[in-house]
């Protein structure tokens, strides 16, 4: 079955989004990950957290299972999504 966006949004918590939207709140682009075109704006920059472990902070990191949910969600929205990890 395809991941969809309801699967991904699931996996950020509130403690997530809410941190997020602090750490971003300079950037061009503020990073809200209850928000789909959002998560796909970074999501080159979030892959790569998530599957090197560095993120989430403070939280039990993301399973392997849900790292490659968002790649495949990601390349079912942007088909040329290049990861760099």
């Amino acid at each position: 079955m395809a991941v969809t966006w309801a699967t991904i949004e699931a996996y950020f918590t509130d403690m997530d989004v809410e941190h997020m939207k602090r750490v971003s709140a300079n950037w061009p682009k503020v990073m809200d990950l209850h928000d789909e075109a959002s998560v796909l704006y970074y999501a080159t920059q979030i892959h790569a957290a998530v599957a090197s472990g560095r993120m989430p902070i403070g939280e039990p990191r993301w399973t392997p299972q849900m790292v490659a949910d968002f790649l495949e969600w990601w390349k079912s929205q942007q088909p040329t999504a290049k990861p760099i990890v």
